[in-house]
């Protein structure tokens, strides 16, 4: 494995934590920040580390989102185990719910070089508190989950945690809205600002785009007001 990218609670954490799946020192990798935290509103950082002269080439795809895939699900004990700790975590705070380990349900692949995913769904009555608004409880939820689940663990593992298909109804809107923006900012070859977003939701777009060959992005602004701006490829 030469890349990888890691998301956590801060840049520090997540190439801390990329430094220790890779085996490497931060003299012997590239590190890139594909979304900043925003520490005033709890979002994660997400940053690729890639080995010094092992990055790939993207190859373009006509949708604009497709990537390397590895979609094996992780051992079935692990997802277990994510189950488990959701369960509990839910059980805590007064929350009766179906808690089940799923094959992906994004739109967006997990890349090759992303870590082991596990996808866990939950379903229940009166759920919204749980989502909160604009999905902010059910990031913070899923954080803890994945502290819960990788202090167990000697590999990190990532853990998806989803709401009633919250997460996969905003995501499949969000990859619609950044496809259809690209292809203007492409025609007209004018940067164009999203509205602000949670860092979450950012990545999705950052995602959806990262392997078009029209256009970048990149992220802006203070905490609760950071946004993504779709820019001009000026390569092309």
């Amino acid at each position: 494995m030469h890349s990888v990218e890691i998301q956590a609670r801060s840049v520090d954490e997540a190439v801390r934590l990329a430094l220790e799946q890779l085996g490497r020192t931060e003299d012997e990798v590239d590190v890139e920040v594909l979304v900043d935290a925003d520490p005033d509103n709890d979002g994660e950082a997400l940053v690729r580390v890639t080995a010094h002269g092992q990055a790939e080439q993207p190859e373009a795809a006509s949708a604009g989102y497709r990537a390397p895939v590895n979609e094996e699900r992780v051992d079935e004990e692990i997802e277990q185990m994510a189950k488990t700790v959701v369960t509990e975590l839910l059980d805590a705070m007064g929350f009766d719910c179906q808690v089940m380990a799923v094959d992906n349900p994004s739109v967006i692949a997990v890349a090759a070089d992303e870590p082991p995913t596990v996808f866990i769904d939950v379903n229940g009555r009166d759920l919204g508190m749980l989502i909160g608004r604009r999905g902010e409880n059910l990031s913070q939820f899923q954080y803890m989950v994945n502290l819960l689940v990788n202090k167990r663990l000697d590999t990190w593992t990532r853990v998806i945690v989803d709401v009633e298909g919250y997460r996969v109804r905003r995501e499949e809107s969000l990859i619609g809205l950044a496809n259809r923006v690209a292809r203007q900012v492409a025609r007209n070859r004018k940067p164009i600002s999203l509205e602000p977003m949670p860092a979450n939701e950012r990545r999705v777009v950052h995602m959806a785009l990262r392997e078009d060959p029209m256009v970048t992005t990149e992220s802006s602004g203070e905490a609760g007001n950071r946004r993504v701006t779709i820019l001009p490829n000026t390569s092309n």
